[in-house]
């Protein structure tokens, strides 16, 4: 009866047209039903009243005509015509009969039953609650398809019964007439029902006609064509439902170029940050005595600020310290442009103010106007420590001097690069020259740092607070005026993110020996070295002293390229080792205290050829076990002698869940060195190796 439809999975679908069409058809064939039910319950009720009436009625007629006949010498010559007359005029009455007071009967359609006692039908019941009025004396019987009705003949005065008289009707002929009428009936509610089907089908057909289209255009959106509207010209809801449908098909049309042009936005992002790093530099560069050190933290995908390290011909260092007036990919590419200009420029002007101008005059030939750069530029000669500088509109250089407590601010009055054209530039710029001793700090930035905004008052951080920050660190070298200057910022906004990029680089000249020692120690200078190693070649990640900020572990380890295939359950090994060796610095290194970051680093071990048929696990295993992991931190200092393993026999140590950190390292690091207080720091140098390889190793001896 319904039409099957099949999904896409090949299940059976109902059709909606037939269900509402089927259902609209039941609910009609029940109401006719219904409705002819109890019409012909109540048809019934009214005529079974109105049978009832009638045979009293007639059998009160018939007594009344017998009170006179039944005072004479010989009543039933009067009575018997009378009964014969009703009964041939009523076909319906099967009998009537009178007797007198004495019971013998005086009228009776079989003539041989005259003067004969009357013997009452006892098959019949009287009928409780009669639908006619049963007067006194009367009595009404019914039983099968019969109707009794008995009522007494009173005298002329009433006064007295002088006899009774005696109808019964049949029903049979009632019965006839009302199957006569239900076949009347059956017939015209057919008729009706067939109308009514006829109609329900054709107007749920008319009204839900659009479903299939409906249906037919979601299974087109369901497959991606979002191009091919569904026809409708319904005035109904079903109507409205696919004017929606196609607007939201619309929408998603306009959501997929907008997504699609996003991915390539993204991409395009993604590309200028990639040529954004490829043109700054990515590794510390070393001029002995001076290292030069940077960080940055961006404010959006590509960032505006510009850093680079450049080595000239005659073996002086050139550095540069840029703000580029705009970000994302048109910041990006006045960077590219800028360092293009630098490299072809850097080994051409001597004096950092006639390379700015020369910068000047090409940046004007390619920006807009209202495009801008602010530009620090600067010559170290590493062996006299001479250091040459000219600023266009940048921010103060800052010198912290070895040994003091105050830092220098050494500012310009140059205008940025492109701001005014026509090289009016020439005028403000001025060479200006320092010189760096051992232990001093040159320090240059952006004004990310400075009017970083506080979240609660809007007020800026300000060079005073910059200032202070590196008068407090400067002592304990580079890394830490970074670590301690972003702790500085986040706690000042209150770990919002940047609003504009924040860049830093740092000039400083080494010390020979480390600073909180009196006399070099062979263990620091190994230290140092292994650090200094890491930092030159090795895969650095920054962390900050909290737990939260150790699960960035994992991920790091998975984009090292010679770890990148480790198996999963030496990763897990490894990643719970640097897990808890970092722990121990966020939870006991820096308790009390204002945490900073720390430094972990991967330095690959020597370089071996691969090993025929060797896997890619096998050969990330075996590269884990010869490279070193490296961590600096500043936090306190403990002494890794008192540790002792823990005895997981005792069941206190089992149920203790906590302290068990150095167990952890110990049982996966072959080799662990800590060297605390270094003029760098603790530093921290681990060399993967579970104690099943120790133990294979020893059984092999």
């Amino acid at each position: 009866m319904f039409a099957k439809l099949s999904d896409r999975a090949g299940r059976r679908v109902w059709s909606i047209r037939w269900i509402v069409t089927s259902v609209a058809v039941l609910l009609t064939i029940l109401a006719v039903l219904s409705v002819g039910a109890v019409a012909d319950r109540n048809a019934r009720q009214a005529l079974d009243r109105e049978l009832q009436s009638r045979t009293l009625l007639l059998a009160r007629n018939l007594a009344l005509t017998s009170a006179g006949a039944l005072l004479t010498d010989f009543p039933e010559l009067t009575l018997q015509p009378v009964v014969r007359q009703l009964l041939d005029r009523q076909p319906e009455l099967a009998f009537a009969a009178v007797v007198d007071h004495e019971g013998r009967i005086q009228a009776h359609p079989d003539v041989a039953r005259l003067d004969t006692p009357y013997v009452p039908e006892v098959s019949l019941s009287v009928i409780p609650s009669p639908g006619a009025h049963v007067g006194d004396g009367e009595v009404l019987r019914g039983g099968g398809h019969e109707l009794f009705a008995e009522v007494p003949v009173r005298s002329s005065e009433g006064e007295r019964i002088i006899g009774r008289a005696y109808v019964s009707l049949q029903r049979d002929y009632v019965e006839s007439a009302l199957a006569a009428s239900r076949r009347q009936q059956l017939l015209v509610m057919l008729a009706f029902l067939a109308v009514g089907i006829a109609a329900a089908f054709v107007l749920m057909s008319a009204l839900l006609r659009p479903i299939a289209a409906i249906r037919a255009g979601l299974q087109r959106i369901g497959q991606g064509d979002l191009d091919s509207p569904i026809a409708s010209d319904d005035r109904t809801e079903l109507g409205l439902l696919a004017g929606t449908v196609n607007e939201m098909t619309a929408a998603l049309r306009r959501a997929r170029a907008e997504m699609v042009e996003r991915e390539r936005l993204g991409r395009e992002l993604e590309l200028a940050h990639e040529i954004q790093l490829s043109i700054m530099p990515s590794r510390p560069v070393e001029a002995a005595p001076f290292l030069i050190r940077w960080n940055q933290r961006t404010a959006a995908e590509v960032g505006g600020d510009y850093y680079d390290v450049l080595r000239r011909s005659d073996g002086r260092i050139a550095i540069a310290m840029a703000d580029v007036a705009g970000k994302g990919l048109a910041g990006c590419m006045v960077m590219a442009m800028l360092s293009s200009l630098l490299r072809a420029l850097r080994d051409r002007y001597d004096s950092p103010s006639e390379l700015l101008v020369e910068l000047d005059a090409r940046l004007c030939e390619s920006l807009s106007p209202g495009v801008f750069v602010t530009l620090f530029y600067g010559i170290l000669d590493p062996e006299t420590g001479r250091f040459i500088y000219a600023s266009a509109g940048h921010n103060p250089l800052l010198i912290v001097r070895s040994g003091r407590a105050e830092v220098e601010t050494l500012a310009t009055k140059g205008i940025p690069l492109a701001a005014i054209r026509g090289g009016v530039i020439r005028c403000s710029l001025q060479d200006q020259e320092v010189t760096l001793a051992p232990g001093d700090m040159a320090i240059q930035y952006t004004d990310g740092f400075t009017e970083a905004f506080a979240a609660a008052t809007q007020e800026e951080f300000g060079l005073s607070r910059l200032s202070a920050v590196l008068q407090n660190a400067a002592p304990r070298g580079a890394d830490v005026v970074m670590s301690r200057l972003h702790a500085a910022i986040q706690d000042w906004t209150g770990g919002a993110p940047p609003e504009d990029d924040e860049s830093i680089l740092i000039l400083s000249a080494e010390l020979p020996a480390p600073i909180e020692r009196s006399s070099p120690d062979p263990a620091d200078r190994s230290a140092l070295d292994a650090l200094h190693s890491a930092e030159a070649g090795g895969v650095g990640l920054t962390l900050q002293a909290s737990l939260d900020s150790l699960h960035s572990i994992r991920p790091w380890l998975a984009c090292i390229p010679a770890l990148r295939d480790l198996a999963r359950e030496e990763m897990e090994w490894l990643t719970s080792a640097l897990y808890e060796a970092g722990a121990n610095i966020a939870e006991h290194g820096f308790a009390g205290r204002t945490p900073i970051d720390f430094q972990l680093w991967w330095l690959t071990g020597e370089a071996t050829p691969p090993v025929p048929g060797e896997t890619a696990e096998a050969r990330a295993s075996r590269l884990l076990r010869t490279g070193t992991f490296i961590i600096r931190d500043e936090g306190a200092q403990y002494q890794p002698e008192a540790w002792s393993a823990s005895d997981f026999e005792q069941p206190d140590v089992r149920r203790r869940g906590r302290g068990i950190g150095l167990d952890i390292i110990h049982n996966v690091m072959r080799g662990f060195g800590y060297r605390p207080g270094t003029a760098r720091g603790n530093i921290t140098s681990l060399t993967f190796g579970p104690r099943r390889d120790q133990e294979n190793l020893k059984e092999s001896a």
